[in-house]
């Protein structure tokens, strides 16, 4: 029987959450002043390069009509193309530039500054419990493909071996292709 965590723990635990939220999005819209989702886009739409925007708009929370505003936005910023999808030409599917994919390396570069810098103040020893306890954690957070693609909106899949995103398996985009999460 496992018990109940402390009332310490759950709010700990929270001030930590938004702490950390905090500080990537400081440390984001200090370097991209394009506002978080934009940078979140790019970073999605790198994981799944060829998704859609509906696939884009509920990854990233956004209405339909707010989807379409950033990727043209992107695509103004020459970050995004899109194309019709081969399957259904009324769906548009979304890809990274070549600058867009450049933006994408530095924008995971600024995140990955900022929580390394939170990190370097704990013990090599607690790290490692602190992986696996974040992991444990992060694998209870999505339920599909594309609830595990907003979990990891801002994560850089190059540096996660054995992702706990791995179970829920690929996203599929809407010219059919599978897109695992991880390139």
């Amino acid at each position: 029987m496992t018990s109940e965590p402390s009332d310490r723990l759950v709010n700990l635990f929270g001030a930590l959450a938004l702490g950390i939220s905090d500080r990537v999005r400081s440390a984001i819209a200090e370097a991209f002043p394009s506002g978080g989702e934009t940078a979140a886009a790019l970073i999605v739409i790198g994981h799944a390069p060829g998704m859609s925007i509906d696939q884009v708009s509920r990854t990233l929370r956004l209405s339909h009509a707010g989807a379409v505003r950033l990727v043209d936005r992107v695509i103004e910023q020459d970050l995004v193309t899109k194309s019709p999808s081969a399957a259904d030409r009324r769906v548009m599917n979304v890809d990274l530039t070549p600058e867009g994919w450049a933006q994408r390396d530095k924008l995971l570069a600024l995140r990955h500054a900022a929580l390394a810098s939170l990190l370097t103040h704990v013990a090599a020893e607690d790290r490692v419990l602190l992986e696996r306890v974040a992991e444990s954690v992060v694998a209870t957070l999505p339920c599909d493909p594309l609830s595990a693609l907003t979990t990891c909106r801002f994560c850089d899949e190059r540096t996660c071996t054995d992702c706990p995103m791995d179970v829920f398996g690929p996203v599929v985009t809407s010219n059919g292709r599978e897109v695992a999460l991880k390139h």
